[in-house]
């Protein structure tokens, strides 16, 4: 039950509960079957249970994109991801009752480890980490500009860790009289307390030294001299139904619509955004300079180069049409690209900045895909499963970050989930920063109306307001159905977009003279030390237990220190 009421606790710390304290507390549950001298075998499915339980609930919208997505996507993830709780508690387990190491010392360190592992394994899954429950409270979050989320997640452990501690102390008899128990739990909770005051108030310090205090919506640290750039961000609200053959032309002609009217308002935009394949069936078309007809064509090669070449040029011309005579403003729009080459088709998620001239001054392809919905892990060698997928057989990634400079303003793309994974977002500041550009803002494009208004929306903006925060850079999100929002630097909420409903947002960026943070420059260095220090453990604990079993009465001597972990 302890692990079942662990899940659920958790479970109701994240969207739509939102109730944020949970998420101190839920661990306690975990931990204390980590604290249990012995477990019978049945608790391990137990708590591989209370994994699924947890995970089948946070992530139920993820089921509404498409029924093959809730009949073998939602579940086959879930019951990957239910795997990391057992794994904390036997690895923990191991490490404590063989080698003595307190709980306080080992519980944040595995945790750490297998959030660090869950974010790179397979392409990585980020979305749920402990950490995230707190974005409410800002001063609580702000560590994440070093560490990542990982260290918020590891703070929460180490705080539950005491707490269980103080709750369930055992003593040698010979120890009462030195130490007694109600002194020693009194100071493990004072050390909770102490580490949980220090942490709060250090946000505060890392938001004055940035100059967030007052809010930073505008991001501070900006050059006086530079003008500000004005992005409009249109939402729709068209829920994702495949098999609708209407729905591409619904959405283009909603997107259009709306951007009239955000034009007459503001009519001195300097860019306007489309989130993530919006454009509908008006997409790129790539020869690229190795063009070679794919195989079995009904028709010949250069009929088909003319009819592509002919498509092309019709949606440039369409494109111009837009910027220069309806818009008058550049664009950054959501749609697909299609390349020929090498006898083959490739199909990319793409983003095209359009200048003001009506032309596509900047292409980005999405480089991440996404777990079970763009990409199956191990898919190339069970190739039917793509047929499942409502993308079919899968996109191709992009393979290098682009700038989008905007007047003086630099942006950095991500499409759809690509802003969850947080390794991949510093990654794309730290690669331009190294070829010149350096970035004013992150931006996102996503079409979330594959969720249907799910609390799955708030996950994703929760992962966009870390990202705001970990890399110190106003982060713009433009989504079909919600949550669309200008996040500062801090990861405030400066304006954020109600959930199915068409609207848009005008948000103001300035240049910015922001140094890289040490999570922008270093990435998971602190996560990454965490998974080295738990295989140090379990070596450890390895080879202790090798010498207990040689050695029965050191094996005794040790047990009686077991207690004051």
């Amino acid at each position: 039950m302890l692990a079942i009421a662990s899940s659920l606790l958790l479970a109701a710390a994240f969207p739509p509960l939102n109730f944020w304290p949970l998420g101190w507390i839920a661990p306690i549950g975990w931990l204390l079957l980590v604290r249990t001298p012995v477990l019978p075998k049945r608790s391990y499915w137990i708590l591989y249970f209370s994994g699924l339980l947890f995970w089948l609930t946070v992530l139920f919208g993820v089921g509404n994109a498409h029924w093959a997505t809730r009949l073998f996507g939602w579940p086959v993830l879930c019951g990957y991801l239910a795997c990391y709780i057992p794994l904390f508690v036997v690895l923990s387990r191991f490490i404590i009752h063989r080698t003595f190491v307190p709980l306080a010392i080992v519980a944040p360190i595995v945790w750490t480890a297998l959030e660090y592992i869950r974010a790179h394994f397979a392409t990585g899954f980020s979305i749920a980490m402990l950490g995230h429950t707190q974005v409410e409270i800002l001063s609580l979050v702000q560590i994440a500009e070093i560490v990542g989320a990982y260290g918020v997640s590891f703070v929460m452990i180490l705080v539950a860790a005491l707490l269980v501690a103080a709750i369930s102390t055992t003593f040698t008899r010979s120890s009462v009289h030195r130490n007694p128990s109600v002194i020693r739990r009194a100071g493990l909770v004072l050390t909770a307390l102490t580490i949980m005051t220090g942490y709060f108030f250090s946000g505060y310090l890392l938001l004055d030294a940035n100059g967030l205090l007052a809010g930073g919506s505008r991001g501070d640290h900006h050059d006086e001299e530079s003008r500000s750039v004005r992005i409009g961000l249109v939402q729709g609200s068209i829920d994702t139904v495949f098999g609708d053959p209407t729905q591409s032309t619904r959405t283009f002609e909603q997107y259009t619509a709306l951007t009239d009217h955000l034009v007459k308002a503001h009519p001195d935009l300097d860019l306007i955004v489309w989130p993530e394949t919006t454009m509908g069936d008006h997409m790129v078309f790539d020869l690229g300079n190795d063009y070679a007809p794919p195989v079995n064509l009904p028709i010949d090669a250069e009929e088909h180069k003319k009819r592509i070449l002919s498509r092309a040029n019709g949606f440039n011309g369409f494109l111009k049409d837009l910027a220069v005579n309806r818009w008058k403003a550049p664009l950054l729009l959501g749609t697909s690209t299609l390349r020929y080459g090498n006898q083959r088709m490739d199909h990319f998620n793409t983003a095209i900045h359009v200048g003001r001239q009506g032309t596509i001054v900047t292409r980005y392809d999405k480089m991440h895909p996404v777990m079970f919905g763009e990409y199956v892990p191990f898919g190339e060698y069970v190739p039917f499963v793509y047929d499942l997928l409502p993308i079919g057989g899968g996109l191709t990634p992009g393979q290098t970050p682009v700038a989008v400079d905007v007047e003086d303003v630099s942006l950095v793309p991500c499409i759809c989930f690509e802003n969850t994974v947080p390794q991949f977002v510093a990654g794309q500041v730290r690669q331009l920063h190294k070829q010149g550009h350096d970035v004013d803002a992150l931006i996102t494009l996503t079409n979330d109306g594959w969720f249907w208004g799910s609390s799955i929306l708030d996950l994703h903006l929760t992962c966009a307001r870390f990202r705001a925060i970990e890399n110190r850079r106003p982060m713009l999100v433009a989504a079909n159905t919600g949550i669309s929002a200008v996040i500062a630097p801090s990861g405030k909420l400066t304006q954020y977009s109600p959930v199915q409903k068409t609207t848009y947002l005008v948000a103001e960026i300035y240049p910015t003279e922001r140094p890289l943070t040490q999570y922008t420059r270093y990435g998971d260095w602190f996560a990454a030390g965490c998974l080295v220090l738990a295989i140090v453990g379990a070596i450890a604990g390895w080879f202790v237990g090798t010498k207990r079993a040689n050695n029965p009465l050191e094996g005794e001597r040790n047990q009686q220190t077991e207690g004051l972990q």
